[in-house]
């Protein structure tokens, strides 16, 4: 394949090698994503799609909607819009038996008045129902289910996922070219991809995600498209409508969906007894785990979408299908050890070290016990029988013990008071905190992760500079502290090249990397420095109220809290860190080579006040930020976070599960926020 704009034996329109670009580029995608068995290399795939990029930006008129640049995302929304459904898209009626799903067939058999039927059984896959429009085989809308009756359009956000076609070449069904249908799927998250992130969140101390589907939902309901680009979401695609023509049967219109290119169910089969659909359930119960992603059961459908019709609809949920649930995985092992880990901002958290056991087909070794009070409030002792769950969740969790299999023996368990780390430094517990730290800076786990973060890409963005070669770094002493990133070039000729599985490119890239982070702005490197509570957003703030780093270490405390948001907690934090003798030597050696701790006039951007005033009450589970992350987007416009529901309260804003302080809300009259009413007006 030719990779330049002119062919070795004739120039091509610019038009024409356009849309050869889009034909090159969407090939490889769906064989990449949707086939798993890619046609070029990565590098060659790059050089196309760079090559597209230029032509678009020298000739914008041909910069189509279709685009596979597109995909990674447009300018930020300050509302999703609300589309009615053409058609309601209506929630399944759920069951955990055999016997129910023997009266649901009954009810069928009944209503179709003994004619014989046939399902498809196919997987439930946890994610997030979504349908997509297209016309003219472009690919033009895509709204959430919502209520079922609307929902909101999010096409830009879905436009990033790179299985789904943004253009297809329309198919003719009985005859007939359609040109305008429906697709439906569901939008899900890769097991892999999910403990990745949540891998990255756990080394920065900030709070897991509960499962895929949670993370996945949270992703489309992002107002920013080219941050959900970042995200790795897919998409399974089981539905079409068209009003061009009669479509027959919903395994007939799998088969359509599947050869204009569209992903689809990893498994799905014609049932025509109920046996049929029993040894489906059973099979994928036990081989549910193997699946790259998660389900949580079976949907079972009529096949003839004519009975369908004919069956119709009950309340909010379809006569013709029914979803079969399997109950969360728990198995019962023994409680062998109790040890810890340290994050990069030293909290030590405690790990559950278990004798094997096997939970929905994953051999659990480890798993979290979050914290001492966790372990407290449930008792829970070396020598136990405990519980062990997965369920829906990627991450195993204890969630109790068998009191009647306790050890006669068996003592309370007593957190550590020292940092399992060899420096053995006594922990610290601040006070109303569940966490203990380890706060001494030369604590090589604590280091690691330090190094980590500050190199991740919403920090310091140094690329190269992962996991791996920190740990390698670090064990050979070429890292002692954040500072000795910027003396790495010391070491260009003499350790590099001796350095096994390490080449020249590696370094060269490396070095400029670094070289390339010192032009950071100073709200990034201070997030970068690892001060406890100092999250992006209250980096962001503090930088511009403090311009440089030296009036940031001389504020007073009095002085941090008349900024807004900017609590005692934080203000303590932040000059405790500053103040130290060690983390100071850290900064002015970085100071000297070249990193940025002041405000330069082209970082001043106007503060938000549009919340100004303004105080916030946050209760229940938010999905597309924490709690913590919502308090910086409050703080970032002017306004301010409680604990507490009183008068003085503007705002509470309800995630899931909210408790007492929304009944009290409600009581003296608060406006109540969802999350998204939430996200509206931050877009403000």
């Amino acid at each position: 394949m030719q990779n330049s704009l002119f062919d070795s034996s004739e120039i091509l329109s610019v038009e024409r090698r356009v849309r050869e670009l889009h034909d090159i580029i969407r090939r490889a995608d769906y064989a990449y994503y949707n086939e798993a068995q890619p046609f070029i290399s990565d590098k060659e795939y790059d050089d196309f799609f760079h090559e597209l990029q230029t032509i678009e930006k020298q000739y914008p008129q041909f910069l189509f909607s279709d685009s596979p640049t597109q995909r990674v995302g447009g300018e930020p929304l300050k509302e999703f819009v609300t589309v009615v459904h053409e058609i309601p898209m209506l929630s399944l009626s759920n069951t955990y038996s055999f016997g129910e799903i023997e009266e649901f067939h009954r009810r069928v058999s009944e209503g179709l008045e003994g004619h014989i039927v046939e399902y498809v059984s196919e997987l439930k896959y946890d994610g997030i129902a979504i349908s997509l429009r297209y016309v003219n085989g472009v690919f033009v809308r895509a709204i959430t289910r919502g209520d079922g009756e609307k929902g909101d359009d999010i096409t830009q956000n879905v436009k990033t996922i790179r299985s789904l076609p943004l253009t297809i070449t329309p198919p003719t069904i009985n005859g007939v070219t359609v040109d305008d249908f429906e697709v439906r799927g569901e939008i899900f998250m890769m097991k892999e991809d999910f403990i990745k992130i949540n891998r990255e969140r756990e080394e920065k101390g900030e709070k897991l995600y509960a499962n895929p589907r949670n993370l996945a939902a949270g992703t489309l309901k992002m107002l920013d498209s080219r941050e959900v680009a970042r995200r790795p979401l897919h998409i399974a695609c089981y539905y079409l409508y068209t009003k061009q023509t009669e479509l027959v049967s919903h395994q007939h219109n799998i088969s359509i969906l599947e050869t204009m290119g569209f992903p689809i169910g990893y498994a799905n089969q014609c049932c025509v007894s109920l046996q049929d659909i029993f040894s489906f359930i059973n099979y994928w119960h036990t081989h549910r785990e193997s699946l790259p992603f998660f389900i949580d059961g079976i949907v079972i459908k009529v096949n003839a979408l004519s009975q369908q019709r004919e069956l119709g609809f009950v309340a909010r949920s379809p006569r013709w299908a029914i979803a079969y649930k399997y109950e969360a995985a728990k198995e019962t092992t023994v409680l062998k050890d109790i040890t810890f880990q340290v994050g990069r901002t030293g909290v030590v958290t405690p790990v559950a070290e278990l004798e094997p056991v096997v939970v929905a087909g994953s051999t659990i070794s480890r798993a979290t016990l979050h914290n001492n009070d966790f372990i407290t409030a449930l008792d829970i002792r070396i020598g136990d029988t405990v519980y062990v769950e997965k369920g829906g969740d990627v991450i195993p969790k204890v969630s109790g013990f068998i009191p009647e299999k306790r050890p006669e023996n068996s003592s309370q368990f007593i957190f550590t008071a020292t940092c399992p780390c060899p420096i053995k430094s006594t922990l610290v517990r601040p006070e109303g905190e569940a966490n203990y730290y380890c706060d001494h800076s030369e604590c090589p786990w604590q280091l690691k992760r330090r190094l980590t973060h500050f190199a991740s890409r919403d920090a310091m963005n140094i690329e190269g500079l992962g996991e791996k070669v920190v740990d390698r770094f670090v064990e050979l002493s070429l890292l002692r502290s954040i500072a000795d990133i910027y003396d790495l070039h010391l070491h260009k000729n003499t350790v590099f090249p001796t350095l096994e599985r390490w080449g020249e490119k590696s370094t060269v890239n490396l070095l400029a990397a670094i070289e390339e982070s010192k032009k950071q702005p100073f709200s990034k490197v201070l997030f970068s420095l690892g001060i406890r509570f100092v999250g992006e957003g209250v980096a962001k703030i503090l930088t511009r109220y403090f311009h440089t780093i030296d009036q940031l270490k001389n504020a007073t405390v009095e002085q941090l809290i008349q900024v807004p948001e900017i609590g005692e907690r934080i203000a303590q934090s932040v000059i405790e860190h500053l103040n130290d003798e060690s983390e100071w030597t850290i900064i002015e050696r970085m100071k000297a080579n070249g990193v940025r701790f002041e405000t330069v006039e082209s970082d001043m951007a106007t503060l938000n006040t549009t919340l100004q005033g303004k105080t916030f009450v946050l209760t229940g589970e938010l999905v597309s930020m924490t709690r913590n992350q919502a308090g910086d987007e409050i703080a970032q416009r002017g306004g301010k976070v409680s604990g507490s529901v009183s008068k003085k309260t503007h705002y509470l804003v309800a995630g899931e599960n909210a408790g007492s302080k929304l009944t009290k809300a409600q009581e003296l009259g608060v406006t109540i926020l969802t999350e998204q009413e939430f996200l509206l007006l931050l877009a403000e």
